[in-house]
């Protein structure tokens, strides 16, 4: 299911390109929605066995993709389990145009299987269908599924950035999915979106099997990091990298299916001591009903050790690092949709291969974004280091003060301002006191957006199409 629906994207984003190209806009032309519908016939059987899907755009962002083309380079290039049926009742698409417009765009298909779970379905293309949204978020993805009496929606949408890469303009979903402060910052501000960060473009060698199976041109990979949730105006708030996720995409801007090898092995590779990041393994992950939105390639760092180092004066924040890795491919000698969509299809073929050619040159460049990444987070530490040997001086400072006067008056009033029995609890108060105050210190930052968490939505609360259950 998800081949076929890959495939009908990826031509529609090759097309779009073009089409903003014929128009000579060297802006990328973003609003408008896609929809993925997956439904069945009530003349269709109920084992679930057949699953039909539509996939309808519309908006400025698609003005350039002509059906025919789409049509004729997908049903040409259709599997087995893949067939021709008729278009889902209007009423169905009712909501979709009344928001957005006329169809650009509409085609239906029809999916035979004998093992097809609705709950695999359902997770796997929600999955799909949330990394596409993180790196075009000019475009509201709506995903809908009318199965066996059941029905499932979801919206993704978020704050879009613009975000040049080389030939190549991504619009990234700069929307934090964190939007409440820990308890530490208490009800202060907390900024509602995160920073990209963006890597020097890599060119890639191709190797000699690829290009004897028709993969030539140039190759490059553009790297582009995001650490969430953004602590940049607390620089007192103690951080920690628990979970890394890699995210692959294609020259079309799609997210690539299955899990990497060559990414699997990658904390091998890297410096994870100078990173600060000892103790990074890889965590296979797959889409699932509970987790439908985790990446292919997921690293995560051992809670006990990071809680070993830490400062015992402070709560740390767990932080998340999303690795994406832009891939662009370029043939001077391409000017069809079938060359285009044949030269994707060999890349993500032979992509091992590739990644492995050039396994020096992408671990170098890994290692300098990451570098540039975690860099304020290292001084930060630092700093923190010096800041809980100063706290410590200060309270035991402040605790032989109280403890050793002899004016019983200076020692009861103490006590009582800080409302405690004894001066083992005044302890225990006085470093809470500190640690709030010096955890919930603010430095204004221009980068940051200060808008309210419901502005900045990700996707609309949904209901699990196994559960029933809002998620």
């Amino acid at each position: 299911m998800m081949k076929h629906i890959q495939q009908v994207l990826r031509s529609l984003m090759l097309l779009a390109r073009w089409g903003r190209e014929r128009l000579e806009k060297s802006l990328v032309v973003d609003g408008g929605g896609l929809l993925v519908l997956l439904w069945a016939a009530p003349c269709q059987p109920p084992s679930g066995q057949v699953v039909n899907c539509t996939v309808a755009v519309a908006g400025p962002w698609c003005s350039g993709v002509t059906v025919k083309e789409v049509q004729q380079e997908f049903w040409q290039r259709l599997g087995p389990s893949a067939s021709h049926c008729p278009d889902p009742d209007p009423e169905e698409l009712c909501d979709f145009t009344e928001n957005y417009g006329p169809l650009h765009f509409l085609l239906s298909f029809q999916i035979s299987e004998v093992k097809l779970d609705r709950c695999t379905v359902w997770s796997h293309t929600e999955g799909f269908l949330h990394k596409l949204s993180l790196t075009n978020a000019g475009v509201k993805i709506h995903l809908k599924l009318k199965l066996e009496g059941e029905t499932y929606q979801r919206i993704f949408s978020g704050k879009a950035e613009r975000l040049a890469l080389k030939d190549q303009t991504v619009i990234m979903d700069v929307a934090s999915s964190i939007t409440q402060p820990p308890m530490s910052v208490g009800a202060g501000q907390w900024c509602q979106r995160v920073h990209p960060v963006l890597g020097g473009g890599l060119p890639l060698l191709i190797p000699p099997e690829a290009m004897e199976r028709g993969l030539y041109g140039e190759l490059h990979l553009l790297p582009v990091t995001v650490l969430t949730p953004c602590v940049l105006q607390y620089p007192n708030l103690a951080t920690r990298v628990t979970r890394i996720q890699v995210l692959l995409y294609s020259p079309s801007n799609l997210p690539l299916l299955g899990p990497s090898a060559f990414l699997q092995q990658l904390p091998a590779c890297l410096a994870l001591e100078g990173l600060g990041l000892s103790g990074l393994t890889c965590t296979p992950t797959h889409s699932t009903t509970s987790d439908p939105l985790c990446s292919d390639t997921v690293y995560s760092i051992d809670r006990a050790q990071c809680q070993e180092t830490e400062p015992e004066w402070i709560p740390a924040v767990d932080q998340n690092l999303s690795l994406f890795l832009f891939l662009q491919h370029s043939d001077p000698f391409h000017s069809q949709l079938s060359d285009f969509m044949a030269s994707e299809e060999l890349l993500e073929l032979h992509l091992e291969d590739v990644l492995r050619y050039n396994r020096e040159a992408v671990t170098a460049a890994l290692n300098t974004l990451l570098q540039s990444t975690l860099k304020d987070q290292q001084l930060r530490d630092k700093a923190q280091e010096k800041m809980c040997s100063a706290l410590w001086v200060m309270l035991r400072s402040i605790g032989c003060v109280v403890s050793s006067s002899t004016n019983m008056e200076f020692r009861a009033a103490c006590l009582d301002r800080m409302m405690v029995q004894d001066t083992y609890e005044l302890s225990a108060s006085l470093h809470e006191s500190l640690q709030r105050v010096t955890a919930g210190r603010v430095v204004p930052s221009g980068r940051c957006y200060w808008g309210q968490a419901d502005t900045l939505t990700c996707s609309r609360p949904s209901k699990n199409f196994a559960s029933g259950n809002e998620i």
